[in-house]
């Protein structure tokens, strides 16, 4: 092979190269771009640039992940961060705030009109902060805030594949409270310059990514790669969820594992009461767990280990107030009407609209602001 056609053959593979990626970024370009739009968030702390606002149309993380952008459905999303750097659309220092929520990102979603802390807030008529940013660790850093000092009520959210996870472990305690007093105390530098240089955006892995996953989709329904699954559903609908949802069906129905994580629980409950705090822990079922029996048979995983039911119940014996959303999730998702985006993890308006009823319900039968 002579030298001038090795380059011929091989500028020739350059062209077609790039013009594969040119035609498939003009797809993944959008979806691509997400991250950019929303109001930056630390990887060390989790908490959001301070002071910013954002409106942008999105949609679901699990076609995101899944590089199915057709079945993504388009949706406004509005958010503002507070002066701490928490999502909260308003927020004064000389405000008194009787109740407070942490936990992972379920408590970031739906926007500001449509995040269960706001609909808490309305539900109570009272003022609720939403401080979320690292999931397990919130409660401790919550502990060694000055947010404490005017709370009552602490609702602290977890979903499910979270909590079954190995995070609620009582031998992570020590660790958590250094880590979490570390962030609390950390000064993000939001205007710091990158260091590195930027790929190229439209040559990338995610445009192999988007054409065998559409490919594999319209011949069997399912993403080939990437951690997003496809399941049908009794009503001829698809299931689309993520598939770490799969972990507490995959382990065996285990007392121990359950007061295990109990115990983890009931340590932040006890930390709480101590300061005159009361904790209301509450565990959202994983999608796949919350439409399990609407999946078709041939497609269900068939042992149902009832995770949530039994997490709640052993909470409910240590006088751990613990809200089980799982039956009322299931009722309504049996009536028709869903509690979670079709293209997302996490719930819908409806859905958080129905664990804030709850939770509200609870402390109101309480009287734990009185």
């Amino acid at each position: 092979m002579s030298y001038k056609y090795f380059v011929k053959q091989f500028t020739i593979i350059i062209i077609f190269f790039l013009i594969f990626h040119i035609i498939i970024y003009g797809f993944t370009r959008e979806a691509l771009s997400l991250p950019d739009k929303f109001i930056k968030r630390s990887i060390y702390t989790g908490r959001h640039e301070p002071l910013q606002h954002v409106e942008v149309t999105a949609f679901g993380d699990l076609a995101r992940l899944s590089y199915l952008y057709r079945l993504g459905v388009r949706r406004e999303v509005v958010d503002t961060s507070d002066e701490k750097g928490f999502l909260n659309k308003k927020y004064g220092e000389n405000l008194v705030y009787p109740v407070l929520t942490v936990g992972d990102s379920f408590m970031l979603c739906n926007g500001d009109d449509g995040r269960f802390p706001i609909l808490l807030q309305n539900q109570l008529n009272t003022n609720c902060y939403n401080a979320a940013a690292n999931g397990v660790q919130d409660p401790f850093s919550f502990l060694q805030s000055d947010l404490i000092k005017n709370t009552k009520v602490l609702v602290w959210e977890s979903v499910e594949r979270n909590i079954s996870s190995d995070s609620f472990n009582v031998g992570k305690i020590d660790f958590y409270y250094t880590e979490s007093k570390k962030k609390n105390d950390y000064v993000e530098n939001w205007d710091r310059k990158k260091t590195y240089r930027k790929q190229l955006e439209v040559v990338n892995s995610s445009n192999i990514k988007f054409l065998v996953n559409n490919l594999w989709y319209s011949i069997t329904g399912k993403p080939a790669l990437d951690k997003v699954d496809i399941v049908k559903l009794k009503n001829g609908r698809e299931l689309m969820y993520f598939q770490d949802d799969l972990i507490s069906f995959n382990k065996t129905e285990n007392f121990e594992d359950v007061c295990q994580i109990a115990e983890f629980i009931s340590y932040i409950n006890t930390q709480l009461k101590a300061k005159g705090i009361t904790l209301i822990f509450l565990a959202v079922p994983d999608k796949y767990n919350a439409y399990y029996g609407e999946i078709v048979e041939e497609q269900k995983i068939k042992n149902d280990p009832r995770f949530i039911e039994r997490l709640t119940s052993e909470l409910q014996n240590r006088n751990v107030i613990a809200v089980n959303l799982i039956d009322p999730f299931r009722n309504e998702i049996n009536e028709g009407r869903d509690v979670y985006h079709f293209d997302d993890t996490h719930w819908n308006n409806n859905g958080a609209e129905i664990a804030a009823e709850l939770v509200a319900r609870e402390i109101k039968k309480r009287g734990l602001l009185d």
